[in-house]
Order: structure tokens, then C-alpha cells, then sequence
């Protein structure tokens, strides 16, 4: 049974560790590193940066059409983890004179469709970014030589393998009382998306990832195996004919 109640503690319980690491005068950014890395890491600061109202709005009416009333609560400390990484990653900017960005157009592609058909379209999208970001995340550790970077790097991999648990377990709890055959297709869907914006992040972010060592068939090769990893290894996926009480439960 998926278990709203443990999610809501285990998030609680971490919603008063969330520190800030920040680099010491020895520990800046090369002129080179800052060339290959600004525009890059200024993107993904600004698609960590949503207010998550649309997710909270989703989550509010799932949680009224199902009775659960732990899940608005879990979305909102989950929403205050992403909103953390968005200050970290700000904070990091500044400290080495990096220009934020008001918008790109992977970020605008991203909000658009999370808020195109409900709660399930909207995880869908946001499992999919943090996958792709965890490799991304992973690569940039690679491409710096910044102890604090790598620092930041490691603690948000950490921070999305806790997320993408969660949301893989909501997700696989959404789709469960479809048919097999529905399951299927809307799994597919699932892959084609994750290649796509692997496609799209590469095009993007070519500097940092060509730094860490990937071409672009080998980070769409390691985006798909994230999902892999996360989608069916130790995920829980119930059986469709008790989905009614795991939704309830």
C-alpha cells in the first residue's frame, strides 16, 4: 500500500535541514569553467524555480476526489525541496557573478505541458525533468573543478533519488487500475517523452555534458537508463483491482 503517511514524515523531517553550501575565496570558478558553465547551470536554476502553484492546485483536487488528506501537505514540502535547489543553485550564481535568467524555452516547454491534463500529466512531466536532471546533475560534478559545485551537485542527486522515489511510487499508484493494454501505451508515451527532452537538454547544455565525457547518444542512453532504474526496480506497481484502496488508503 503506498503510504501517504510516511512520505508526509519523511519530508517533514527534512524540511529543517535544508542548508546552503557556499564557496570558499580559494574556490571560484576558472574564466574557462564559467564560460562553459553559466548558461547551462543559470537554465536549470530557473526550471527548479517554480512556485509549483499548478502541482499544489492538481494535488488539492485528487486528494478532495479521493480523500486524501495527507497529499496536499506532501506536495507542498515536496515543492519547498525543489524551491530549495532553485536558492542553492541562485546563491552558488552570485557568488561567481552569474546572471540569472528570467526564461529558455525548455523551461517554457516544461511548464506548459505540466499544466496541460491534471495531476498525472503534471508528474509525469516532473518525474521526467528530475530524471534527466539527476544525469545532468551527475555530468556538471564531472565538468567542474569547483569543490562546492561538486558539492552541490552530489547533495541535489541525493536530494532527486528520495524524489524520484516518491514520485515514481504516486505515479505507478495513478496509473494502476488502467488496463494492461492502456498501461502500456501510456508507458511508451512515458519513454518517448524522456528521449525527446533528453534530445532537447543535450542541444541545450553541450559544453557541460561534452566536458563530462557524453556525446549525444550516450546521455539519452544514461537519461532512458534512469528510467528504467526508477520505473522498475523496487517501485511499487499495484494490481489494478485494488488501486481503488491504495488510492484511499
Amino acid at each position: 500500500m503506498f503510504d501517504w503517511n510516511y512520505w508526509l514524515q519523511i519530508f517533514s523531517a527534512r524540511a529543517g535541514n535544508l542548508g546552503f553550501h557556499r564557496p570558499e575565496r580559494d574556490d571560484w570558478l576558472t574564466d574557462e569553467e564559467h564560460r562553459r558553465i553559466a548558461a547551462s547551470i543559470a537554465t536549470f536554476q530557473l526550471g527548479e524555480q517554480s512556485e509549483g502553484r499548478t502541482l499544489l492546485r492538481f494535488a488539492e483536487k485528487f486528494a478532495a476526489d479521493h480523500d486524501l488528506p495527507e497529499l496536499p501537505a506532501v506536495t507542498a514540502l515536496f515543492i519547498k525541496e525543489e524551491q530549495h535547489h532553485a536558492a542553492q543553485l541562485k546563491s552558488y550564481m552570485l557568488a561567481n557573478g552569474i546572471p540569472l535568467k528570467s526564461r529558455s524555452w525548455t523551461d517554457s516547454v516544461f511548464r506548459v505541458l505540466r499544466k496541460l491534463a491534471g495531476f498525472e500529466a503534471a508528474v509525469t512531466v516532473l518525474v521526467t525533468a528530475e530524471m534527466i536532471g539527476f544525469v545532468y546533475y551527475r555530468a556538471l560534478a564531472r565538468a567542474t573543478g569547483s569543490r562546492c559545485l561538486k558539492t552541490i551537485c552530489r547533495a541535489m542527486c541525493a536530494d532527486e533519488s528520495l524524489h524520484l522515489r516518491y514520485e515514481t511510487q504516486l505515479l505507478m499508484t495513478l496509473r494502476g487500475d488502467r488496463n494492461p493494454m492502456l498501461r502500456r501505451l501510456v508507458e511508451f508515451m512515458h519513454r518517448t517523452l524522456v528521449t525527446v527532452s533528453a534530445l532537447a537538454v543535450f542541444h541545450d547544455h553541450r559544453p557541460v555534458l561534452r566536458q563530462a565525457g557524453y556525446d549525444l547518444w550516450s546521455f539519452v542512453r544514461d537519461c532512458r537508463a534512469t528510467y528504467r532504474m526508477v520505473m522498475r526496480v523496487g517501485v511499487y506497481r499495484p494490481r489494478a483491482r485494488d488501486s481503488a484502496n491504495h488510492l484511499s488508503g
